[in-house]
């Protein structure tokens, strides 16, 4: 066994689950292994001990007093005989089977209460993507874009009001043929036009026709809460954001929260991750050395460097990559009009210009 195969098995480790033997023993005897055992420790000791800090006030011991126990005395008495009248008994049947159909109903009407729609949106024989839309805060949206075929999808979904258990929401798509290269797509994504409006109720599937791809899948469910996508454990060659916060010099410079609903990532190692913030500049994040680029730290979800004479911390709520170090080509002249957002997520593919060097492929204006 290897590590990319031990890899997986961590995270269970750490959760308090059997794992295989064959993965126990690499675990054991693999160094790299151990260390990555150790930070995922280290990571959920922190998460524990910033969720404590997030107590208000401790809640008061509390003593209680053992009741009597009525219930062995009213079983007691049950099993004596009875005389009730057939009718009765009949009444008594159908209200106990009432008020348990009442308690059904309320509970799957309980189950449509919430504050946040998560979508999950299924394109035919491609990707899939989920997106969280809170109805309490304002200018809710996400983007997704990838390949469907021989054909390019990106899509934005706006949610532009509720009513009841349902929500109106703004869709709009975007299609053009891969053989035709890479298009300029600042303009799709910053745009607010709403697009398509479709009423949407979480629990019913929605389909609409995409020209060129099919139908677009949409389904969703109520929550009470903005989760947290993705799972624990990044996959090989995959870099992930979680809700991340870029620090420069110790001072946080970047909120990406709001442009990301739960997890951002990318998993084609000749592809890299790029991230936008108004007033910094560009930054484009890979496993592969780029021209112009500095090394990074990573560690768990922390990223690591420095660049034009500063420090950087990218802060992730997810660990980043499995990878120990990652390149990062920081361009801060770079401009794109973002339409008043703070931050814009993308990828972008790398070209090899020499042997062990790439390059971002600079997509037409």
């Amino acid at each position: 066994m290897i590590c990319d195969d031990a890899a997986q098995y961590v995270s269970a480790l750490c959760d308090g689950e059997t794992i295989p033997p064959a993965a126990a023993q690499h675990i054991g005897s693999c160094p790299d292994c151990r260390v990555r055992l150790s930070d995922y420790l280290a990571f959920g000791v922190e998460l524990r001990r910033a969720a404590s800090l997030e107590l208000a006030d401790a809640m008061p011991s509390r003593s209680w007093a053992k009741p009597p126990n009525r219930v062995a005395t009213l079983w007691q008495k049950g099993w004596g005989t009875m005389r009730i009248p057939r009718l009765a008994f009949v009444v008594l049947i159908t209200g106990i089977v009432v008020l348990a159909s009442a308690l059904v109903v309320n509970r799957a009407r309980a189950s449509n209460t919430g504050t946040v729609v998560l979508l999950s949106t299924e394109v035919p024989n491609g990707w899939e993507a989920d997106c969280p839309l809170s109805t309490q805060a304002k200018n809710q949206s996400c983007y997704a874009d990838g390949h469907v075929g021989s054909s390019f999808l990106a899509y934005k979904i706006r949610l532009l009001s509720r009513d009841g258990d349902r929500v109106l929401l703004g869709v709009r798509t975007l299609t053009y043929p891969v053989a035709s290269g890479s298009h300029n797509l600042s303009s799709f994504v910053n745009s607010n036009e709403p697009g398509k409006k479709v009423w949407f109720a979480p629990g019913e599937p929605l389909e609409f026709h995409v020209p060129g791809v099919g139908a677009l899948t949409l389904k969703g469910v109520w929550m009470d809460h903005v989760p947290v996508l993705g799972k624990l454990d990044p996959g090989p060659n995959e870099l992930r954001l979680g809700r991340p916060l870029l620090l420069k010099d110790k001072v946080m410079v970047g909120d990406l929260s709001s442009s990301i609903g739960g997890v951002y990532g990318q998993d084609d190692p000749d592809w890299a991750m790029v991230f936008y913030i108004r007033g910094q500049g560009r930054f484009v994040l890979s496993e592969l050395p780029m021209k112009g680029a500095v090394e990074a730290q990573v560690a768990l979800g922390r990223v690591s460097f420095r660049a034009a004479g500063h420090s950087w911390e990218l802060v992730s709520g997810v660990p980043v990559s499995r990878a120990k170090h990652l390149w990062v080509l920081y361009q801060p002249k770079f401009r794109m009009a973002t339409m008043g957002w703070h931050a814009v997520f993308g990828n972008t593919k790398l070209v090899q210009v020499e042997p062990g060097v790439w390059v971002p492929q600079e997509r037409p204006k």
